[in-house]
């Protein structure tokens, strides 16, 4: 049964609280806000005698709130069920883990005021995700932070380091519905989103923000928050790309690119297209160039083809800006302890910006990425013709 669930058969069977358990609408944190200490600890002691499974969420969410955490300490076992003795158990040693005595029957009222105001200053709860970026480099960045009312106030940013901040939206919601939500998708299975240094995420936002095309304003709700978390003292914060460049060794160059470029071409790194103008032109190109050709001429063309769409995106695309994509990536790669695969990762990120081999390798692979689909028209020959020929 869930909290929400549970919460309404406890509000049937304790008449006397039912006003103020079926406003708060199953969050935690309101529920303290309806109900007072005595109260509240009634309604935890039934909870932890009759419903345990559904307790445990409540108890986690009040482990959190100076007002939950003080109930949690004064709560006497005695009448309580095991599965529910365990659980509140299992709560103060959590309790205690981070410093907070939890014997409350040996402590006096004085002392307890002190603990909690101590655990006061610690109930913020923050957290920061961030996900894989998609094959033009865009990502969804997760900042959560304590609401002030209770609860947790999530923003939900997409934004790309080349394009700035494609959305940017906030959500007010019940602290386990925010887990739940993270959980999701950080789970092994389909994994996406990691979990990620505070600042190293903002510094990452502040970033993208700085690329804002002038044509299309920033989020009216990044404006809003931008003085209070994403300051122009971000700047000197590293990235995530930053701190795996930091603490990782780049692998051998040669090797790297030769790997990066089959990736490219498989489809699982990149490719980093540029606008879709621009590749419709070249398609228009590569249509006119082996126009009436075909066995060897039309190969050729194509080869040459290729050549001409390589040296023109390596010209019109911004290396740095791959570059920091690839160290993006290696930070990934760290976090899932494949350190070799980060280490190629930040070696040809290196040479994006001074050694034109690897530009070449790593662009023509791109090309051949983009461009596959319309390549193997190209390369394919009309029966009919064949059957003129013969």
């Amino acid at each position: 049964m869930s909290l929400p669930e549970s919460l309404e058969r406890a509000a049937t069977e304790l008449p006397a609280l039912a006003a103020q358990i079926r406003p708060a609408n199953g969050d935690p944190h309101r529920l303290l806000d309806e109900l007072g200490q005595a109260e509240a600890g009634q309604l935890l002691g039934w909870m932890l005698d009759e419903a345990a499974s559904a307790a445990d969420e409540l108890v986690e969410e009040w482990g959190e709130d100076d007002r939950g955490i003080a109930i949690l300490l004064e709560m006497n076992e005695t009448g309580i069920s095991k599965p529910g003795r365990k659980l509140l158990r299992k709560a103060r040693h959590r309790l205690r883990s981070q410093g907070i005595e939890v014997k409350a029957s040996e402590a006096s009222p004085a002392a307890q005021a002190t603990r909690r105001s101590v655990v006061a200053k610690a109930d913020k709860w923050q957290a920061a995700h961030v996900s894989a970026p998609d094959f033009r480099g865009a990502r969804m960045g997760y900042l959560v932070d304590s609401h002030p009312s209770g609860g947790a106030r999530l923003f939900e940013i997409r934004f790309d380091e080349g394009r700035g901040l494609l959305d940017f939206k906030i959500y007010n919601a019940g602290r386990t519905k925010v887990r739940g939500f993270l959980k999701s998708l950080t789970s092994d299975s389909g994994r996406r989103l990691f979990e990620v240094d505070r600042e190293a995420l903002r510094a990452l936002v502040w970033r993208a923000a700085q690329a804002q095309p002038v044509d299309r304003p920033l989020p009216t709700a990044y404006v809003e928050w931008r003085a209070r978390l994403f300051s122009d003292e971000l700047e000197k914060e590293a990235t995530p790309g930053d701190l795996a460049r930091q603490a990782l060794k780049p692998a051998d160059l040669n090797s790297a690119v030769a790997t990066l470029a089959d990736q490219v071409r498989a489809g699982t790194l990149g490719p980093w297209p540029p606008a879709t103008a621009w590749v419709g032109d070249w398609m228009d190109k590569g249509r006119e160039s082996v126009e009436g050709l075909e066995a060897a001429p039309r190969g050729e063309a194509i080869d040459g083809w290729i050549t001409q769409v390589t040296e023109a995106l390596a010209a019109d695309s911004d290396q740095k800006l791959i570059g920091r994509h690839l160290e993006e990536l290696a930070w990934l790669r760290w976090q899932a302890e494949e350190e070799e695969e980060a280490g190629q990762l930040l070696a040809v990120s290196a040479a994006l910006g001074a050694d034109g081999e690897a530009v070449t390798q790593l662009t023509r692979a791109r090309v051949e990425s983009l461009f596959e689909p319309f390549l193997a028209s190209l390369r394919v020959v009309e029966e009919s013709a064949l059957d003129d020929a013969g």
